[in-house]
């Protein structure tokens, strides 16, 4: 119990109201499963930031490990000995703006950094720079101030850093909007060119440690399950009745932020005490709610144990319990709940609405970097899922159950524009996940070159609905033999053999190119059990140097059968 609580009033120090710097350095060392290695290529100072950094990377039970550079203006040893994780280039750009001009400068850091890119695959960020420095700037307008400069800068700057894969913004300039204060210490700046304030500082600490670093080094949470009583709006609906409940200014927030989550590709559940009907009427009733009914994916109402209906959810959506955010007023529940099911991340809901607000908003594993291809179709395509379910159950043959679907598979063959989308299936896929690679973006973009790979993106579509991209087979070319390095499948698609349909497709490409032997790459997880059981329909044995045509009419004889009408674009 006292494990859970640590964590729990960690995060209520963390994540809520702007801690103190007092309050971070105090705060508990939680546990650690897994440790990053950042270099920092430098011309002003960044231990002060990251110093504070720890405390907020134990929330989700990382550590990092800052690795700095000297003070080098000319970044001549960008990069260092290239054994980080991700690298970090951490600019004072006022020095570049007095020697050659910030947009002169930012053209200069772009040609080193394709350099970098270059000879790594890792995640680089670079800062941006803010507009408002001190007090004094709000006198004048952008056409007089160095605001109007840095704003143009920093659009420049971020139109360039888009053209490259894998580098991303650390948003200063962001960052500064939600400072209250202005951003500048004078004295700071004066004794160690270190020109930010505390509370600046602290910001940056908390962004990097909660929201960049977990965005590049782990999955998205797919899920977030509600609880409802004193946590979406004050009041308990059994006893306040759907009109005597109250939505405030910060619960408001909330439903919005909540739908901004959903939209943006999470699914929203509840998972609460009450009786379903009232919940119901509350959602069609209540005008001033932000949320609707039809906004969450799936609901568990009932009396039943919270945990119990948590894996009844992670059912419906079928997904790992694991990828589950549950937001609870009540200690007790989430205790419960980690007693249960120990990886499901866990925040609580606190009377303040707006600490609510706070901790949802830097919640390690909310933070977005790239537009969800597919966040349009998921809540609509889980819905639809439910209703196979029920097709399913109620049809007493398998194949007519399937037929009666119309599903319709277009493979796609080395389709650039897809990277993208590969890159989110490798990062989130876990239950059909074969190889557990974890490709980074840059290597997402390189299995397209038709040269040294062919690598399929499939989409999914059928009577009920379009589930978009749901699937993807990565093939790296080796002369007459290659390696299958990655096969991923959404949880949307499992139990319908897509699988199958889009491997005959790609063994049937390699034949025709003259590839002889296959060896396919596969890692035993703690969940892609679904993907290890499938892989065993096919190869009994050793999974190297495979022959592709005796493989090919093995799998051919099971597509064959399946009732869907495949389309192949090349």
């Amino acid at each position: 119990m006292g494990d859970i609580l640590t964590y729990l009033s960690a995060a209520d120090r963390l994540l809520g109201s702007l801690p103190t710097r007092q309050h971070i350095t105090s705060s508990p060392v939680l546990p650690v499963t897994q440790t990053h290695r950042v270099r920092v290529d430098r011309t002003m100072p960044f231990e002060f930031i990251g110093n504070l950094v720890r405390p907020f990377c134990g929330l989700w039970e990382a550590d990092v490990q800052f690795v700095y550079s000297d003070y080098d203006s000319s970044l001549s040893q960008l990069g260092g000995d290239l054994q980080a994780d991700a690298y970090l280039i951490w600019l004072d750009w006022r020095i570049y703006h007095e020697s050659m001009g910030m947009e002169a400068a930012a053209h200069w850091l772009i040609e080193r950094i394709r350099l970098l890119r270059g000879v790594t695959e890792a995640t680089i960020w670079v800062n941006n720079w803010p507009e408002f420095l001190e007090l004094g700037d709000l006198l004048f307008g952008p056409r007089v101030s160095e605001r109007g400069r840095v704003r143009s800068f920093n659009q420049y700057l971020e139109n360039n850093i888009e053209s490259i894969v894998g580098c991303e913004l650390l948003d200063l300039a962001g960052i500064a909007y939600e400072e209250k204060g202005m951003v500048y210490d004078r004295r700071n700046d004066d004794s160690s060119s270190y020109p930010f304030s505390d509370s600046m500082t602290i910001r940056v600490a908390r962004y990097l440690g909660a929201q960049l670093l977990p965005a590049v080094f782990l999955p998205r949470i797919k899920a977030i399950a509600l609880d409802l009583d004193d946590t979406l709006y004050s009041g308990v609906l059994g006893e306040d009745g759907w009109n005597g409940v109250n939505l405030d200014e910060g619960h408001y927030e909330l439903q919005r932020l909540l739908l901004k989550l959903k939209n943006s590709g999470i699914m929203l559940t509840i998972c609460s005490r009450n009786e379903e009907q009232d919940v119901k009427t509350l959602f069609k009733e209540r005008e001033d709610f932000i949320l609707t009914w039809s906004d969450f994916t799936a609901a568990s109402v009932n009396w039943q144990s919270k945990a119990d209906n948590l894996l009844l959810l992670a059912q419906q959506l079928n997904i790992d319990p694991s990828a589950f955010l549950m937001i609870d007023d009540n200690p007790v529940e989430l205790l419960e709940m980690m007693k249960s099911h120990s990886s499901v991340k866990l925040l609580r809901a606190d009377r303040n609405s707006k600490e609510t607000l706070s901790k949802l908003c830097h919640y390690p594993g909310l933070y977005q970097l790239r537009l969800d291809q597919e966040a349009a179709l998921r809540t609509a395509d889980i819905q639809a899922n439910q209703i196979r379910m029920s097709l399913q159950d109620n049809t007493s043959e398998h194949g007519t159950y399937m037929q009666s679907l119309q599903m319709i598979v277009t493979i796609h063959v080395n389709e650039m524009s897809h990277s993208g989308r590969l890159f989110e299936l490798s990062r989130k896929t876990n239950q059909f996940n074969l190889a557990l690679r974890r490709m980074t973006e840059v290597e997402a973009q390189k299995s397209m070159d038709k040269q040294q790979y062919v690598t399929l993106t499939v989409r999914l579509s059928d009577i009920l609905s379009d589930s978009g991209i749901i699937g993807a087979l990565v093939c790296r070319l080796e002369g007459r033999k290659a390696s299958l390095i990655e096969v991923l499948f959404s949880c949307r698609a499992l139990g319908r053999d897509i699988e199958s349909v889009s491997f005959d497709c790609l063994l049937g490409l390699l034949n025709k190119r003259g590839i002889e032997q296959l060896t396919i790459d596969s890692q035993n997880g703690p969940r892609n059990a679904p993907a290890m059981d499938w892989l065993r329909r096919y190869v009994q044995g050793a999974t190297e140097n495979i022959a592709v045509e005796g493989l090919l009419n093995d799998v051919r004889a099971v597509a064959m059968k399946h009732p869907s009408k495949v389309e192949v674009i090349e």
